[in-house]
């Protein structure tokens, strides 16, 4: 009888690897999971409160920060960031070709925070608009095959590099995505954002906005070049999300 049963279970295993999906398969599937393109397309802009808690080492809270992010999605994105800290007001805002940074009504000229504003606002539209950033030109995919996470989920692994004139980071950074293979779902990513330095991204409590299904939450952790190891860095939660926004004429210009 355990001969016979064997059949089976092999012919279960066989349609499994069959079935994989290829990495352009795998990112169609996430879009469709997180609402469709043409919800995306659809969704003209959207605004939202983002709360980042950042810890040490040991675990303690090093900081609390709390911004306002609005973004313009289509044709090309423009992005602001607000917030306030210590008795400073801030703003970052990039018009889609440049990005300027303000504290306290007083541009901020020198190099590093130029180059902070375009990786501050860049980066939180990136991340926040997954899967579906996955389909900007110079985007490159490659199947990174599926393993199995502590917790004993099965994902599929997409890594992905830029095309060095692909935007700020395009030829610099290596991202490896991880779905649910069956039902689309980003579940983490493992980041190579410097050579040999890298960081690991989870991915939580999925909401409807609009016509989307995206993440308000995400986990942080230190990582090497294998997968997470290190402590919590950083816990990142979203929420008065709304979509849709007709933000003022002025909103992405540039205060005089």
């Amino acid at each position: 009888m355990k001969k016979l049963l064997l059949l089976p279970f092999l012919l279960v295993a066989t349609l499994a690897q069959a079935q994989e999906l290829t990495p352009d398969q795998l990112i169609e599937k996430a879009i469709a999971h997180a609402g469709g393109w043409d919800a995306w397309m659809k969704t003209r802009s959207i605004q939202f409160r983002k709360t980042i808690v950042r810890y040490e080492p040991d675990g303690k809270v090093k900081e609390t920060r709390v911004q306002y992010h609005k973004y313009l999605l289509h044709p090309s994105p423009m992005m602001r960031i607000d917030w306030e800290m210590n008795d400073s007001k801030g703003i970052m805002i990039n018009d889609g070709r440049n990005a300027k940074k303000y504290a306290n009504g007083k541009e901020l000229t020198a190099q590093e925070e130029i180059n902070a504003a375009r990786g501050n606002t860049f980066g939180s539209h990136y991340v926040f608009c997954m899967p579906f950033k996955l389909r900007d030109d110079g985007t490159n995919l490659a199947d990174g095959g599926r393993m199995t996470l502590e917790d004993g989920t099965v994902v599929q692994k997409v890594r992905t590099t830029y095309e060095k004139e692909a935007g700020d980071a395009g030829g610099m950074h290596t991202w490896t995505y991880m779905f649910d293979p069956q039902i689309g779902r980003l579940v983490c990513n493992h980041l190579e954002y410097e050579a040999g330095k890298y960081d690991w991204t989870e991915y939580f409590d999925e909401k409807p906005l609009g016509g989307l299904l995206l993440s308000t939450k995400r986990v942080g952790y230190g990582a090497d070049a294998n997968g997470r190891v290190g402590p919590k860095r950083s816990e990142t939660t979203y929420d008065e999300i709304q979509t849709n926004v007709d933000f003022p004429k002025d909103t992405f210009e540039f205060p005089r």
